[in-house]
């Protein structure tokens, strides 16, 4: 289970990007955010594998703060698919979703 509790991201230049977030996202279920280009879905995301991190609020993983997690540990425990220029264009989806796992 993924759990955000109070979960605002303000950025260095004054962007606020989540604003309030209170979301339960229930283990073993596909969950689809969606929303206009800006609203937030990529950093909350990022959030959950602390490639960003909260300016305020709490999110855990399986009841655990991710704030007190080592980074590299906490990603290779969890799957993670880039967008746009994280993928290669000269793979297929399968290779471009396998590569972490099998490299």
């Amino acid at each position: 289970m993924i759990e955000f509790r109070g979960v605002m991201k303000r950025f260095p230049d004054g962007t606020v990007a989540v604003t309030g977030l209170d979301l339960v996202i229930p283990a073993r279920q596909v969950t689809v955010f969606g929303g206009s280009s800006g609203s937030g879905k990529t950093t909350v995301l990022r959030m959950i594998n602390r490639m960003v991190d909260p300016t305020r609020g709490e999110v855990l993983i399986d009841g655990k703060d991710v704030a007190g997690l080592d980074p590299v540990k906490l990603r290779r425990s969890i799957g993670y698919v880039m967008q746009n220029s994280g993928l290669l264009p000269h793979r297929t989806v399968l290779d471009n979703i396998a590569t972490v796992p099998v490299g």
